[in-house]
């Protein structure tokens, strides 16, 4: 993480961290996306945060197969849900790259500073 951000994350297959969401999200009765950030020691683990939104490393998610805008749609249609979409394939490392442009052309003007 840097600045908040995640900027480097591998998709894991844990079933003790899987245990705790499971218990937050059936203890809070929530229905839709809940980013969870844990952390994890040799003997517990401790939830720091929880955020009803997409978080930061969704898109991690998303790359490993999970594609939870798709879902929340098709439950708001009351459509059925094909599980690939909310089933994630572990073992995916990936990092977000951020490339500095040049937007002067789209801006219309230079800014003086």
């Amino acid at each position: 993480m840097r600045s908040g951000e995640t900027d480097c994350a591998k998709v894991l297959e844990d079933e003790k961290i899987a245990a705790v969401g499971t218990a937050v999200g059936e203890a809070l009765g929530h229905i839709g996306n809940l980013d969870m950030d844990v952390f994890v020691t040799e003997d517990d683990i401790y939830v720091l945060e929880l955020n009803a939104r997409f978080g930061g490393g969704y898109p991690f998610s998303h790359l490993a197969g999970v594609n939870l805008p798709k879902a929340i749609v098709k439950w708001l249609k009351g459509e059925p849900l094909e599980q690939e979409l909310v089933v994630k394939k572990p073992g995916i490392l990936a990092q977000k790259d951020i490339t500095m442009i040049d937007i002067t052309d789209c801006v219309g003007q230079e800014m003086d500073y």
